[in-house]
């Protein structure tokens, strides 16, 4: 089992509630688009930072839907709806392998 975490912070605190409306927008298209079990939410503590999660059982999987979704002009326009909402350079990918 694999989970893919996918986190941005939120450039200042008056432009958290648009970027979790935003953020709900991005993983709702996307489950649907995809049929993923996609999911999201806000660090409490700290920097306004969102996070996506999504486990799936195969590397392959990921790299299937990555490459689909940059593709997709959809999906990419939703994105730049966002583009003031996100601090520059803090987008960060993990994958973590789950073992337990």
């Amino acid at each position: 089992m694999y989970r893919m975490i996918r986190t941005a912070t939120v450039k200042t605190a008056s432009k958290s509630a648009a970027a979790m409306q935003l953020a709900g927008e991005i993983t709702a298209y996307l489950n649907k688009t995809y049929s993923l079990n996609m999911k999201f939410g806000m660090e409490i503590f700290g920097t306004g930072k969102i996070h996506w999660h999504l486990e799936t059982d195969s590397l392959d999987k990921i790299t299937a839907i990555n490459a689909k979704v940059m593709q997709d002009r959809e999906y990419q326009a939703l994105l730049g709806k966002g583009q003031d909402l996100w601090l520059e350079g803090s987008l960060k990918d993990s994958l973590v392998a789950i073992v337990g």
